[in-house]
């Protein structure tokens, strides 16, 4: 039984060989490239330079995301956000067996105030990053 549920790892075949290999997979190949490049003194200073500046401007862009009230924000939005989706997989779940039962979680997670919920905490977290990059873009 198990064999047929994790066969999908070895289903592959030459590809997951390819892939996998070693001695001259994929995987093998880009890690030799990685740890054989070679910068000259003047590339390892310019990219430090351009890491620092990147570094620098990303700690600056999101110093005011670190409070706690925004991590607070995060996780109680994360939570209502997996709490939705673990009502609807609990309403599907439930279907077989029992339909009231069902329909009445399906008639919970829908609820406006829930729904509601949910798809302002998506607009607040998604939203303002499309409307962002947007602004940025123009």
């Amino acid at each position: 039984m198990l064999g047929k549920i994790f066969k999908f790892i070895t289903a592959g075949g030459k590809t997951t060989e390819q892939i996998l290999d070693k001695d001259n997979g994929l995987l093998t190949q880009v890690g030799g490239w990685i740890g054989n490049a070679q910068f000259t003194e003047e590339e390892r200073a310019e990219f430090n330079r351009d890491l620092a500046a990147g570094v620098r401007t990303f700690a600056i862009e999101t110093m005011n995301e670190s409070t706690d009230r925004s991590k607070a924000r995060r996780s109680i939005a994360v939570l209502t956000v997996q709490m939705f989706f673990l009502l609807l997989f609990a309403a599907g779940a439930l279907f077989p067996f029992d339909r009231e039962w069902s329909a009445f979680v399906f008639n919970l997670t829908t609820t406006p105030v829930f729904g509601g919920l949910v798809v302002s905490i998506s607009i607040f977290f998604f939203g303002s990053h499309a409307a962002a990059k947007w602004k940025k873009e123009k």
